[in-house]
């Protein structure tokens, strides 16, 4: 009994300190473009909960990622107006990756949106 509650216990613990996968853009665009294509419908969908946290995830490494390069005397991947200025628009991010091609939408979501902002963004 004092194994397996110890082995719970390390599983638990291991979880959280894992960090999340990144979800590469083949899984992400099918979900977003139904969630989009959703309508009202779209604040009761399955997609809705899994998108938007990778996009709040996203969004907020983008973010550190951004702060870090200017903290280090670098230019960044791309120059965003301050937060809350800038308008970020799902369909256009979402037509964005649709122009990766499908070989290669392996790669992270934070790297498609990497490469939107910095198209949008340009320094």
């Amino acid at each position: 009994m004092k194994q397996s509650l110890a082995f719970i216990t390390g599983m638990i613990i291991l979880s959280m300190a894992a960090p999340a996968s990144a979800m590469p853009v083949s899984e992400f665009l099918p979900k977003a473009d139904k969630l989009m294509n959703a309508g009202m419908g779209a604040m009761f969908s399955k997609h809705r909960k899994p998108v938007m946290t990778e996009m709040k995830k996203v969004t907020n490494s983008y973010r550190k990622d951004i702060q870090a390069a200017r903290a280090a005397g670098k230019t960044p991947s791309s120059c965003p107006p301050p937060k809350g200025k800038g308008k970020l628009n799902g369909k256009d991010f979402l037509a964005h990756l649709k122009t990766i091609p499908v070989a290669q939408r392996d790669m992270e979501v934070k790297i498609a949106f990497h490469g939107f902002m910095k198209k949008k963004y340009p320094c």
